[in-house]
């Protein structure tokens, strides 16, 4: 029975990419036999090119493939992936975006480019310089204008776009992220006027802002735009807080925000307390096994600790790992010298910890490229990408046919 369930499911394929080659819109008695459920399951096992011609071509098939379900479903089956912004190659009108992960075929890393219809308002922007990317959720990318107060909100698989002409001044924006109890994209900025903050969440769906209503004062600020997502919470390292400059913040040194009840708070990091603000330039958050991350880059000895919270509610924080970048038996690089007990500003830009998949710990290293460092094994792997090492900036990303409104 199950023989003849593989065969006749294998022929089904067939014929259906039979009828996608000859652009046909009647699926009827292609699919008569067949319950909803297998349909889907089937669906979701296609590449997303060919779905993407169903959704346009196909009239019976258009608004299951439409739909916020099938589009959650599809999304669980989805690998990620590193997108590369070439901003070095890129201009106002044509966007240089890549995307690098394992092809399934042939289960080798490939470099394939994401093309964007010449429509788009991020092709035809006002000013001459490219846009910055600044976030990757859910298959949404999120530009901003270098010149202008305008974000520009893309899905490169569907060429959905938003635009954000106009933003609380003066602030920065904090968070791209999708949102299940409501199931739809925001935007969360911070507007700073002195020592007052005020937080401000833009719904895509209705296009519109609404004020984040903290039950006390929160003026404390996250550190530039990289945040991590877990336990349905946003986290960031925190930047200052603005009543009280001259003061580390490191019993407030995570920022928290609850995307269901669009609450502010915060939690103390892991390790000793910090000599300055300047230390907090060291540090990054990811997810590692549904886990957050605390990842602190110590200069002086060229190493990253790695500490993971594996009790959110009671705040238990175990440094699982510490990896020796002086290694010179694992990682074939020659570091920058800097004398011990300093602490470089631009520290950030020398290495960036990008994300942590299973046991893989991936970084960007200023003019020497990009490395996947094993945890557990104590492997470094080198991902060659053709593109100039000082010209691109990279997120994970994950391809959705998820709508941004």
């Amino acid at each position: 029975m199950a023989l003849q369930c593989f065969t006749w499911t294998r022929e089904l394929l067939g014929s259906l990419f039979n009828i996608i080659c000859k652009d046909e819109e009647d699926f009827a008695q292609t699919f008569g036999r067949l319950p909803d459920c297998l349909i889907i399951d089937i669906l979701n096992r296609l590449p997303l090119d060919c779905l993407v011609r169903f959704r346009r071509d196909c009239r019976d098939l258009r608004a299951l493939i439409s739909s916020h379900d099938f589009a959650t479903v599809h999304l669980s089956r989805a690998r990620p992936m590193l997108l590369v912004h070439d901003f070095f190659k890129s201009t106002k009108n044509v966007q240089q975006l890549y995307v690098f992960g394992t092809e399934h075929l042939h289960g080798r890393n490939v470099l394939r480019k994401l093309h964007l219809t010449p429509g788009l308002m991020i092709n035809n922007k006002r000013s001459g310089k490219p846009p910055i990317l600044l976030y990757s959720c859910q298959g949404v990318l999120l530009f901003v204008d270098r010149i202008w107060p305008i974000f520009y909100a893309l899905n490169p698989i569907t060429q959905e776009e938003v635009t954000i002409k106009h933003a609380p001044e003066p602030g920065k924006s904090c968070a791209l992220y999708f949102c299940p109890l409501t199931r739809q994209f925001k935007l969360l900025y911070a507007q700073a006027r002195g020592s007052l903050c005020q937080y401000f969440v833009y719904m895509f769906k209705t296009r519109t802002w609404r004020k984040v209503h903290s039950p006390s004062t929160f003026n404390f600020l996250p550190y530039r735009n990289t945040h991590a997502v877990v336990n349905g919470a946003l986290h960031w390292i925190m930047s200052s807080n603005l009543e009280k400059e001259g003061i580390p913040p490191c019993a407030n040194g995570i920022m928290v925000y609850r995307m269901d009840k669009e609450e502010l708070s915060t939690m103390p990091h892991p390790g000793s307390v910090c000599t300055s603000k300047k230390v907090h330039t060291t540090m990054t958050l990811l997810v590692k096994e549904n886990c957050l991350s605390f990842c602190h880059l110590l200069v002086s000895e060229y190493a990253v600790d790695i500490w993971i919270l594996e009790d959110y509610e009671m705040r238990a924080w175990n440094k699982r790992y510490k990896v020796n970048l002086f290694d010179k038996n694992i990682f074939p690089f020659s570091l920058p010298y800097i004398l011990p007990g300093s602490i470089s500003i631009d520290v950030y830009w020398w290495i960036k910890l990008i994300n942590i998949q299973g046991s893989e710990l991936l970084f960007y290293l200023c003019d020497r490229g990009l490395f996947s460092y094993n945890l557990d094994h104590k492997i470094v792997k080198i991902f060659e990408l053709p593109l100039q090492k000082q010209s691109y900036a990279c997120r994970t990303y994950i391809e959705s046919l998820l709508a941004i409104t």
